[in-house]
């Protein structure tokens, strides 16, 4: 007897938001907008989307992110959004031993994947590790995952891993009680975990004290936050490369919200505002960015 097909994955738009990084608004609004990416309904009403439909999202969010505006990579057929991809992919060097790596995720092999990388961060530092290494990785996981060499719970137990040992990496730094204290975190409905640890362990490399709220936080919390601990200054490792104006809202409204004592850095990887940022926030755009902003806070 032939075996029964077996039924594709569907995500719920919690599941897919989570996957991407894009929020879970963004995503009613591009289906209402372009009409992609457009759900499954269930019999119960309720919207799911296709494992095909995250592989796209994920190209169209990586096209965004090299610059592209969302108008033109939502609406891009396949042949295009590949052609858009190629042709500005400058993104870093996966590691040497990236297949290595990547079976460790495929096996969860906790131990083995750990202990690859805290090899690497001891060879080349805290600077390459976290601007090369680290973003390497990601990007050929995030390929095996759509080449479906790699599936969705690999994809968060490789982040979960790396959590765990930025942390790691981060508490085994000596660090004063008196040294300038920095706050870390994402803006609301920002899934983005692993920039906010990251951010933290360059800020106790550089001999600063980092207090973590973590993702998807309020501004008003942030605001209470940074004024209760004291901080120096707050850093928002949140994605910028597709930049709208609600989001630029709220980073100018953060900035207002913010005392002009404490100093505000914002951005990750080839961030850009639509607008010139005001006085007192600055634009991250690489590591070395924040490493500079960092630096003027001691």
């Amino acid at each position: 007897m032939p075996s029964a097909k077996k039924t594709p994955e569907l995500l719920s738009i919690g599941d897919l938001a989570h996957a991407t990084g894009v929020s879970p608004d963004t995503i009613r609004v591009w289906e209402r907008r372009y009409g992609t990416p457009k759900p499954v309904r269930l019999p119960s009403g309720h919207r799911r989307y296709t494992p095909d439909q995250l592989r796209w999202l994920r190209r169209v969010v990586e096209a965004i992110s090299l610059g592209y505006r969302p108008g033109l990579v939502v609406r891009a057929g396949e042949e295009e959004l590949s052609s858009l991809l190629e042709s500005r992919r400058t993104k870093p060097e996966p590691p040497t031993d990236v297949h290595v790596l990547l079976e460790r995720v495929r096996q969860f092999d906790t131990a083995g994947l750990e202990e690859r990388l805290r090899s690497q961060f001891e060879a080349h530092g805290v600077a390459r590790f976290l601007a090369n290494d680290l973003p390497g990785l990601l990007i050929a996981t995030g390929r095996a995952w759509s080449d479906g060499r790699l599936q969705i719970r690999h994809e968060h137990f490789l982040t979960e891993v790396l959590q765990d040992l930025l942390r790691s990496l981060r508490l085994q730094l000596p660090m004063a009680p008196s040294a300038p204290r920095v706050l870390t975190c994402s803006l609301e409905n920002d899934l983005h975990d692993l920039p906010v640890q990251m951010g933290a362990l360059l800020c106790a490399q550089m001999g600063l004290n980092p207090r973590i709220l973590g993702r998807d936080t309020p501004l008003e919390e942030i605001v209470a936050g940074a004024r209760e601990m004291a901080v120096r200054g707050v850093a928002v490792p949140t994605s910028l490369s597709h930049s709208s104006r609600d989001l630029e809202g709220k980073v100018q409204r953060l900035r207002d919200l913010l005392p002009s004592s404490i100093a505000l850095a914002v951005g990750w990887h080839d961030a850009r505002f639509t607008q010139r940022p005001r006085r007192g926030l600055r634009l991250v755009r690489e590591l070395g960015d924040l490493e500079l902003w960092l630096r003027d806070l001691l």
